[in-house]
């Protein structure tokens, strides 16, 4: 008699899930870039013909904002990194999901993006993306909850193999660390890897 298959250990199913959740962090971070460059160009259009920016950019309906929740601490969140293919370059990004007890609020502005390799800083070019990517501002975050801190990454000639995790530095001290996924294109050896960063925005 064939004895039937033993159940994944609980490794394995670690490992599935999070492998299952990548895949599903890069269909949806590659399908809102989708939406990011048609907003773009909407934009673009509604300001040729002089249309003016709403009053209240940055706010949310529903969010509690800054001063309703504490400050999120590393502790309480995990990060994961999902990246695409698009024309030589990494578009993706950074999902940033509490995963304690309660609502936080993370802090505001563009985090100080780092490449690590094996402890090591890498040499990158960090700027603020030129077109803006979709979602509202995310100034708090529920539990079981993302934000997503959006990436498009060029230029990648590193001949110290692999980088091994991205680190994000906010204001206030709040630092996050992530796994690379994938490297980019290498372009030009004399030119520095270059990284587009949002700042944390609302899944579409």
């Amino acid at each position: 008699m064939i004895a039937p298959p033993s159940p994944p250990s609980h490794d394995e199913l670690e490992a599935l899930i999070k492998e299952a959740r990548a895949r599903q962090l890069r269909r949806r971070l590659l399908g809102a870039a989708g939406v990011a460059v048609a907003a773009a160009m909407g934009l673009s259009v509604y300001a040729a013909l002089g249309g003016g920016g709403p009053r209240n950019a940055g706010r949310t309906a529903g969010d509690p904002g800054l001063a309703a929740a504490p400050l999120c601490r590393g502790s309480q969140l995990s990060t994961s990194i999902g990246f695409g293919a698009a024309t030589g370059s990494l578009l993706g990004g950074a999902e940033i999901r509490n995963t304690g007890p309660a609502t936080c609020s993370l802090p505001q502005g563009r985090p100080d993006t780092e490449i690590r390799l094996h402890g090591r800083t890498l040499s990158v070019r960090e700027t603020a993306p030129p077109n803006p990517f979709p979602g509202a501002l995310a100034r708090t975050i529920r539990p079981g909850h993302e934000a997503i801190v959006w990436m498009q990454w060029f230029n990648w000639c590193g001949k110290r193999g692999a980088p091994t995790a991205f680190r994000f530095r906010f204001r206030g001290g709040l630092t996050l660390v992530a796994a690379v996924d994938g490297m980019p294109r290498c372009d030009s050896s004399s030119a520095p890897s270059s990284l587009y960063v949002s700042v944390p925005r609302r899944p579409q």
